[in-house]
């Protein structure tokens, strides 16, 4: 894990929106004491690498903002993101069911 001093609790709170969260909750909850660890250290990792894209992500925000679309060099990627974010989330229904 990072510097930081995290807590089930601080890492439940920096995740960026409730889906996460209660994903969050659920795997750890349900997760053997023993992979504890592990979980807890993606989990962390992916707060981490979210808050490092915070920067060009409120940037491309602004950009839309003004211009009404994003700059050319990504679109593709955003569809992209879309598309992993669609695949994420059926993995976690899938889990939960």
């Amino acid at each position: 894990m990072s510097s930081e001093n995290w807590t089930i609790d601080s890492i439940a709170h920096s995740l960026p929106h409730p889906e996460l969260r209660a994903a969050f909750q659920r795997e750890v909850s349900f997760t053997e004491v023993t992979k504890l660890p592990a979980i807890l250290d993606k989990w962390v990792d992916f707060i981490e690498r979210f808050e490092a894209e915070r920067p060009r992500v409120e940037s491309l925000r602004d950009y839309y903002r003004e211009h009404g679309q994003l700059p050319a060099e990504h679109e593709t990627e955003s569809a992209d993101g879309v598309a992993l974010y669609e695949q994420w989330k059926g993995r976690q229904q899938q889990g939960a069911a």
